[in-house]
Order: structure tokens, then sequence, then C-alpha cells
């Protein structure tokens, strides 16, 4: 991909969302939350605070792992075009795909929507989606909250919180990974449910009037419609992850590619040791599209946006690697071993192709 310059060090910032605003409001928040560990030492966690999900020790080697997250700005896309009845399925999607990196099964969530207006039609729509979600995760709905509050909010938001189980001698969290280990991603079904704020201002405009024209409005690189492109589902990688955990095959590490694309990876437990991300996977045409038209750096881009690759597992041998590849394939997902860990002085992931380099969650021109 080209690096365009746009004026800007941040077009995602300029479109509202400010990512060092973000860590520094995290730091305050976790000076007084971090020491509420000592009031629940009966159970106490098995991971950072900072990992994609966490797991209570609650005896008898049993963890039940917990997380939440919800669709962020994608719900708007959804009012845009007046269709609810894939949202649901974005909001299951990061919920269950953060619970599998730790190794757990995920098992049940409550949703919580907040919203300045109650309609049936709506509301059932969004029910579908959870049910579908539910389904491709193999996990129940158990319950929910629905709180009117239109001096907050104005339109709809949809929020879930998901646990699931994973034995303590299970739990994963890539301490494990060594040098020489290979780097297998498997490809999303699209944005998911990050980036939208800016995906959406580049393609459909800045106010809400251009939206509202523009959502609609064919695109032939893509196929279809700008909005049906920005409301695709999250894809649900539950079914393919559980089944080869239950094949035993050594996953060294799962990381789910969320808002900061590779660098998820320096999520993981290890330290020195380097994730170098070549050859670099294709880039779907809505990334493409979405660069050239914001004029947004290579680094942003691969900053904000998976780039089309959803979720990585990593593994020790070509064994593996078959193991993992055919398993994907059942399920329909293209996987393609996309790099390889070596040693490293401190943590961080390279793109070589495109001179990138992340470090923390920040992924910056080497």
């Amino acid at each position: 991909m080209s690096d365009p310059q746009s004026g800007s060090s941040s077009q995602y910032e300029q479109s509202g969302v400010s990512s060092r605003g973000a860590e520094d409001a995290l730091s305050g928040l976790l000076e007084h939350v971090l020491p509420t560990r000592k009031f629940a030492e009966r159970f106490p966690l098995a991971a950072d605070i900072g990992y994609f999900a966490n797991v209570i020790d609650v005896g008898n080697g049993l963890g039940i792992a917990f997380g939440t997250d919800g669709v962020g700005t994608k719900i708007i896309v959804a009012e845009l075009m007046d269709r609810y009845d894939t949202i649901g399925i974005d909001c299951v999607a990061m919920n269950v795909n953060d619970l599998i990196c730790v190794g757990a099964r995920p098992v049940s969530m409550v949703d919580y929507i907040g919203c300045s207006f109650t309609d049936a039609r709506i509301f059932s729509e969004i029910g579908k989606g959870l049910a579908e979600g539910a389904r491709q995760g193999e996990i129940s709905i158990s319950g929910g909250e629905i709180s009117q509050i239109k001096e907050i909010i104005k339109g709809v938001d949809l929020i879930g919180a998901c646990i699931g189980s994973v034995p303590l001698e299970k739990v994963n969290t890539g301490k494990d990974i060594q040098p020489g280990n290979m780097i297998i991603g498997l490809a999303s079904s699209g944005v998911h449910s990050n980036g939208l704020t800016l995906a959406r201002k580049v393609l459909l405009g800045e106010t809400r009037e251009e939206q509202e024209k523009n959502v609609n409005k064919f695109e032939e690189r893509l196929g279809r419609t700008l909005g049906e492109e920005l409301l695709e589902p999250t894809r649900i990688y539950v079914k393919p992850i559980m089944e080869m955990l239950d094949a035993g095959i050594d996953l060294k590490a799962m990381v789910h590619l969320t808002s900061g694309g590779y660098s998820n990876l320096n999520r993981v437990e290890n330290d020195n040791i380097r994730f170098v991300i070549d050859p670099s996977p294709p880039v779907p045409e809505v990334f493409k599209l979405i660069q050239e038209r914001g004029k947004i750096s290579d680094a942003e881009m691969y900053e904000v946006f998976n780039m089309g690759t959803g979720f990585v597992v990593i593994v020790e041998n070509m064994k593996e690697i078959a193991e993992v590849t055919a398993i994907c394939k059942k399920y329909d997902i293209a996987s393609n071993v996309i790099g390889a860990v070596e040693p490293c002085q401190g943590k961080e992931v390279t793109i070589p192709e495109h001179g990138l380099v992340g470090k923390g969650q920040k992924i910056t021109s080497a």
C-alpha cells in the first residue's frame, strides 16, 4: 500500500477518537481499580488487566473467564441504514472473540442497551442479531438491561459482557511463545467493529446529511453499497478455535485483532520477542478505499484497522500449521502463515513491507 501524507499525525483523532487520551484516562482509572484485587483474595485473578479477558480462580482448578465490549459507532451505520438485524452479531463477536484468547470456552452473555427511545421493531431486530451471534458463538444470552437515558444517549448503544470456563492449568496468555514460532492469520470478514468513526467519515462524509445520502451508494470496487460493506458482521472465531484446542493443538497464543491491529500481539505475557509480519497478507478492497479517500498513512491504517486479519494463532511447527489450516478451511475461513517470532530486546511487532514498528498499542514508521 502507499503511504499518503494527510498533513495530520492522526486522522483518527481528527474524526473524534483520541488514542492518547484513552491511554491517559485508563492510567487514571487503573490507579484506583488495580488495588481492588485485595478485596476478593479468595478468588484471585489469573491474568493482568489489559489482556483480552481475565480469569477468576473459583477453586478446584476451575477458572471463570470474563470480559466486556460493545459495537462502538458501528451502531450509527445501522441507524443510517435503518437496519439493526446484524449489529447483535457484532456485540457477541467482540465479546467471545476476546474470551477465547485466554483459552476459555464462552458460555453466556448479558447485553446492555442504552437508548433515547424504545421501538419494538428495532429492538426485535437487535434481538435477532444477538440470537444469531449466540448461535455462532455457542453461548446463551442469559439476561440484559434496557436503560432509557435520552439525556445522555442519542439513539441506541449496544454493549455486552460475557463469561466462559477454562481449567486454570490451561489459561493461555502467551507466556510460552518462543523465537521460531510461526504466526498464522485468520481472515476477517471486513472492518469488524473497530475504526468505524474514521471509516464512516472517510467513506460516507463528515455530516449526518452526507452520511444519510451516501450510505446507500453502490461502490463498484466493493460490489455492494458502502453501508452494506461497513455493516458486514464481525466474524466469530469460537468454533474453529475451540476445535483446535479440543484437538490438542499446542496454540502458544491466540490474539484477537481489534483496535490497534497487529499491535494487539504485544499484549501477550512473554517479553523479549518480536512478531515479524512477513509476508504482509493481502489487503481487502475496503481498506484500500478508506486509505485512498482519506489520504491516511500506512502507520495509522495498521493501527486503527485489522487490515484483513481478524484473529491470530501462534504455533511451533509445520504439523500444527497444517492442522490449523485444515480446521480453518472446514469453517470457510482463509488462513495463512503471515510471519514468525524472533528474539528481541523488549517486545514489538514489525511489518517490514511497509516499514512499520508497533510498540505497545502504537504503530509508527520505522
